[in-house]
């Protein structure tokens, strides 16, 4: 559906690509002050079903209050609805997407495929844009859910403005981008840190942020120091006001910024500051941010900024390991202690710009926030309100003393050489809060006024505003002649143009051009154009809802499933066991193992190697055990990387373990004979998303890894159960990204053409404040993963899962020696044989494994 409200023309006298500003709004107050610092549409969650589960959001019931708000002021509203859904849960989404739809949103933001086709059958008018947890990163995927109803994707922060341009080239899809604000170091949609760890899932809104905490750096077994370098896995922010012009002619249609978590100041000062950069486009300068401007971004949140990888890969930049929190301004360092404060040697003035991408403070002044940085954030810092300021050697001095209530800062906690940092600024809060104190229309609608004015006739007036909307109206008695005072444009303008309360500004007046003999009194002018307004805002309001289609879309895609999908997937006589082996050492030991009598045997083999040479070797090798072989894709594929899914198909194996949208068409379409199985990256999570791969002839598929035991049950519930495959053991892969720690920690490279590769040479683990370690693993494209420590156990669910249809079963090797793998298989066969209890199974993998073994995200 297209949005009543008119989207932004090219700018005047410019042949650029005008792209949306889309500012967050966390609350009513962040809303405001994006609305009235210049943003073109606002995003925001309701209380159930969106990424920001820790916001204040929404509700449901005040919805329709949001859009008339919005829809006032000539904003567009799209609603995040961006998390994994659970099929117990279809029923309560359907009923969200309803109310959504009736309330005139312009588009929801989806992550989850099967919503997707939902909202589809349920609110066909309802634009859907697909999240960035959909984890989009070249074109192929993005077909593939433009195909589903997609209008609109919001691609991966970790594609580069030269990616961007590419994906632009091979796709109609209009394509949106992060240009402000925190960035995850995992891709979104693929990080399962929180879910392991913790139990709380980013994928449903509840990311802990482990990426924030402290870790050290594990080398072959020793603790490398890297002095005050602990937050390895916290990226600095995303600022990219001065690549706007690059990304408008990559044919980005809408650049975002991130921060529903943040307050409004915040919001204000990057709206404020995207606006002038959107609006600078119309020049030929590049933008110059104004001192105050640059503070104000900087002081309502920075942890320094960066590009990102705009610019393409940095892996010594994006991280400068530190700290994980925002520090606001850097303001100088401590050069004494006295009896009443400290003595601050201010840092000089200079623009963001710096190679270490810290803004400086200008001054210090009472009133604002400090903390004083020793280079260990996890110890505790000392930090507080300045009480009083004392330039020391004159006013051009570049020092100050400055001191703290009784109580504020203990002094003997901090030291000469700390760093001081200004983490908050009144006067700039005060400033940033009155751009949003007092309600006003920044985007007035034009309106263009063809009149009819004859004397002893009535007056017409037509309308239309720039979304095509019109609107005639007429006065009730003719016009009489002009004694002395005819109608004038200029009069005409004066009192139709007063459009204050409304979203419109008049723009051209017709049919007065040669002059008009008619008098037309005020009165008359003022209140056609109230019904005129009237009159257009019930079109656009009536326009912008989304009427339920079919309110039974649920029901009848379930009865779909159970018609075309029960028969479909022929459950073996016996279960069967499948394991993943990392190395040709782990696949020799499992193809040795081949006695029944052991238990249940292995019926295949997954091969995920970081080198994808290994790869024809090891199919040779399965081969010639009479056991069928699968390779695996890695999880992401940019542009120009499909050769990495060809080399796949090259080898020739008996199956393909599919971990992304681009290898799934991929393989489709071009290698249709060899059997898809979906892996848990394909997140899914319902038999909607289900059906979606059995349809693009998925043979078997694994169930996301956010479910636990009671929405598990539900979807096999609602799928055939023989479809799935179930993984029983292994280490979970937490955090996957595009930054590469081993490049950063153990070389100067920016990237794999200069890090030396040290992936190649050492065995990296990161140990967390527990003392867990997890194994830092890169693939081939010199991504990284993290694997959890403790290995993730459902051998005491086995027999339960028997139970409901599960026939497939699959265990996954990490880091064991040959010997350990053997051992863990026959353990593992011997329980799905039902040779032994799952219970007194796990225990014993308990004492076996050092590091341990949860029961995971099934509890």
């Amino acid at each position: 559906m297209q949005s009543a409200i008119a989207t932004p023309p090219k700018l005047p006298g410019s042949t650029k690509n005008r792209p949306e500003l889309l500012a967050p709004a966390g609350d009513w107050e962040a809303m405001r002050a994006a609305v009235l610092n210049g943003a073109d549409a606002v995003y925001f969650g309701l209380n159930q079903f969106n990424a920001r589960h820790r916001a204040h959001n929404f509700t449901l019931e005040e919805l329709p209050e949001v859009m008339a708000y919005l829809h006032g002021h000539n904003v567009r509203g799209y609603v995040a609805f961006n998390i994994l859904i659970f099929s117990d849960e279809l029923e309560e989404a359907a009923r969200f997407i309803s109310s959504i739809g009736a309330a005139g949103v312009d588009a929801v933001i989806v992550q989850d495929l099967g919503l997707t086709r939902l909202i589809q059958k349920l609110c066909p008018k309802l634009a859907v844009h697909g999240s960035t947890q959909m984890t989009l990163t070249e074109p192929m995927g993005i077909e593939f859910v433009k195909a589903l109803g997609v209008q609109r994707v919001i691609l991966a922060r970790e594609l580069s403005i030269a990616d961007i341009r590419k994906i632009h080239r091979s796709t109609d899809m209009p394509v949106e981008v992060f240009v402000h604000g925190a960035l995850c170091v995992a891709y979104s949609g693929q990080c399962l840190t929180s879910e392991s760890l913790g139990g709380r899932s980013a994928n449903r809104g509840q990311c802990a942020q482990a990426c924030r905490l402290p870790y050290s750096l594990i080398v072959d077994g020793q603790q490398r120091d890297l002095g005050e370098h602990a937050y390895l896995l916290s990226p600095q922010d995303l600022a990219s006001y001065d690549l706007i012009d690059q990304l408008a002619d990559s044919g980005v249609c809408s650049l975002k910024i991130e921060g529903r978590l943040k307050g409004a100041p915040y919001v204000a000062a990057t709206t404020q500051t995207y606006r002038a950069a959107i609006d600078a486009l119309q020049t030929d300068r590049p933008l110059e941010l104004s001192r105050q401007q640059e503070t104000d971004l900087a002081q309502t949140f920075s942890r320094g900024f960066t590009h990102g990888f705009l610019d393409g890969v940095d892996h010594q930049e994006l991280v400068h390991a530190r700290f994980p929190k925002s520090r606001g301004l850097l303001a100088g360092q401590v050069v004494a202690i006295t009896t009443r404060g400290v003595v601050v040697e201010l840092a000089a003035s200079n623009r963001s710009g710096d190679e270490d991408g810290f803004t400086r403070a200008d001054t210090l002044n009472v009133g604002d926030g400090v903390v004083f940085d020793q280079g260990h954030p996890e110890a505790g810092e000392q930090g507080g309100r300045i009480a009083t300021v004392r330039t020391q050697g004159g006013n051009k001095s570049a020092r100050v003393e400055i001191s703290f209530e009784r109580d504020g800062v203990d002094l003997e906690q901090v030291n000469v050489g700390d760093i001081v940092w200004k983490t908050d600024d009144p006067a700039s809060r005060r400033r940033l809060e009155t751009s949003y104190s007092r309600d006003r229309v920044v985007h007035r609608g034009p309106l263009d006024v063809q009149l009819i004015a004859n004397v002893d006739q009535p007056l017409q007036i037509r309308v239309r505003d720039a979304a095509g909307h019109e609107a005639t109206v007429s006065s009730d008695t003719p016009l009489q002649r002009a004694q002395k005072h005819p109608l004038t444009e200029a009069t005409f303008r004066e009192q139709f143009g007063r459009l204050g309360d409304t979203p419109f500004e008049l723009r051209r007046v017709m049919g007065l051009e040669n002059g008009c003999d008619a008098m037309v009194p005020k009165s008359v002018i003022n209140e056609l154009r109230r019904k005129a307004v009237e009159i257009l805002l019930e079109q656009r309001k009536s326009e912008q809802r989304a009427d339920v289609a079919d309110p039974d879309a649920l029901s009848h895609s379930r009865a779909s499933i159970d018609a075309n999908w029960k028969d479909a997937f022929t459950a073996p006589a016996s279960p069967h066991l499948h394991v993943l082996v990392r190395s040709l050492e782990q696949l020799g030991a499992i193809l040795d193992w081949r006695n029944p009598a052991r238990g249940a045997p292995v019926d295949s083999v997954y091969c995920d190697f970081e080198d994808v040479r290994k790869y024809k070797q090891a199919v040779t090798s399965a081969r010639q055990a009479g056991i069928p072989v699968g390779l695996a894709t890695v999880r992401i594929i940019k542009p120009g990387e499909e050769g990495l899914l060809g080399q796949l198909a090259a080898n020739e194996p008996d199956l393909l373990l599919v971990r992304n949208l681009a290898g799934l068409t991929y393989f489709k379409q071009r290698f249709g004979h060899i059997p898809l199985i979906a892996d848990y990256a394909m997140n899914i999570a319902n038999e909607v998303t289900a059906t979606i791969m059995a349809e693009n002839g998925v043979r078997r598929m694994v169930p996301s890894y956010d479910l636990n035991w009671k929405q598990l049950c539900s979807l096999l519930g609602r799928f055939p159960a023989a479809a799935f495959e179930a993984v029983v053991h292994q280490h979970m892969p937490m955090f996957h990204m595009e930054h590469c720690v081993f490049a950063h920690t153990l070389s100067d490279g920016a990237d794999f053409r200069t890090c030396g590769r040290p992936c190649d040479h050492h065995k990296v683990e990161l140990r967390d404040r527990a003392g867990a370690a997890h194994a830092l693993v890169a693939d081939v494209g010199c991504r990284n993963t993290v694997f959890n420590a403790a290995a993730q156990s459902a051998a005491e669910f086995l027999p339960r899962m028997k139970e409901l249809g599960l026939r497939h079963f699959r265990v996954e090797l990490l880091r064991e020696t040959p010997e350990e793998s053997m051992q863990l298989i026959e353990r593992y066969a011997r329980v799905i044989a039902g040779m032994e209890d799952g219970r007194a199974t796990w225990r014993q993998l308990r004492v076996l494994n050092q590091l341990g073994v949860t029961r995971g995200t099934l509890e």
